[in-house]
């Protein structure tokens, strides 16, 4: 699991540095062609707590849905989960750098790292505690289970093309943003699928093959949700968010791709309660306690 997660952070922040300086272009150029807005301390707090109540919210609708309580029952999950989403909430800010697709908030960088964190800690938990709401709905889903099935490759081949897919993204969304930049935000949910695959664990898409859509659909959906409802309150706290492309329409697709990117992010973290780890499985076996001395006739 570590492997994996250093093998994901690292390729996220080298290798569009290494497109970027490939592209023969100048960090400088960088910096002064990003948007910048004023950050606002007051609308990030404000949201913050709307962010938490949401939660809280979310999970009493599933435990009187369910009988259980998810907050309660996978706390030690979730807490896990807010640490490895903010990281991947500010691995993706970092992305933003080079696509630019949204605006940047300009201010002290320590205050701000401080004051944006908890926020983003929030995200993935939000986004996983949404898509167990969807999934607690009566028939949602066995409905979802009907669906068509796809037929996919050996692991192996798949894992090689995500893998290529996502070098490619990452490469190439750092040197020619303006025309690969969509291919940029889907190379980590590419990236980190393949890393699965190549490690022969199951992805959040495996179910397809049998025309499950339950995992797919509600990541989506719970991703759409999230990133709407903390835009919207983020800028009627005063806030301001701007999207940077072509229609802003177009950042639904986004939302979607980091509810999937949460939910692959969350199997690979909940490996550690999974029982055995993979390693264990090719561990030599203990030498034999008590030495034999053979005596020569």
């Amino acid at each position: 699991m570590k492997l994996r997660l250093g093998i994901f952070v690292l390729s996220l922040l080298l290798l569009p540095l290494a497109g970027f300086w490939i592209s023969g272009s100048d960090w400088n150029e960088l910096s002064a062609e990003a948007t910048n807005a004023v950050a606002y301390p007051a609308a990030t707090l404000l949201t913050t707590l709307m962010l938490a109540g949401y939660i809280l919210f979310v999970n009493h609708l599933v435990k009187l849905l369910t009988g259980s309580n998810p907050l309660k029952q996978q706390y030690d999950y979730l807490l896990s989960m807010a640490g490895a989403g903010a990281i991947l909430a500010w691995l993706l800010a970092y992305l933003n750098l080079y696509a630019a697709s949204w605006t940047a908030l300009t201010g002290n960088p320590a205050a701000q790292f401080l004051l944006d964190t908890p926020l983003l800690a929030l995200l993935a938990p939000a986004v996983l505690s949404t898509r167990a709401l969807l999934g607690s709905l009566p028939g949602a889903l066995k409905h979802l289970s009907q669906g068509i099935a796809i037929p996919a490759p050996s692991d192996e081949t798949l894992a090689a093309s995500m893998a290529g897919i996502a070098v490619i993204g990452l490469l190439g969304g750092g040197a020619w943003p303006a025309q690969l930049f969509w291919l940029l935000w889907l190379a980590p949910l590419l990236l980190l699928t393949a890393l699965q695959l190549m490690w022969q664990e199951s992805t959040i898409f495996s179910g397809l093959a049998n025309g499950d859509w339950g995992r797919v659909v509600c990541a989506a959906l719970s991703g759409v949700i999230v990133a709407n409802l903390t835009a919207i309150a983020y800028q009627a706290n005063g806030g301001i968010l701007q999207i940077n492309l072509f229609h802003p329409l177009l950042a639904q697709p986004g939302y979607a791709l980091f509810g999937l990117l949460c939910l692959q992010l969350g199997d690979v973290i909940a490996e550690k309660w999974r029982g055995k780890q993979r390693g264990t499985m090719f561990r030599q076996k203990k030498k034999f306690p008590i030495p034999l001395i053979v005596k020569k006739g």
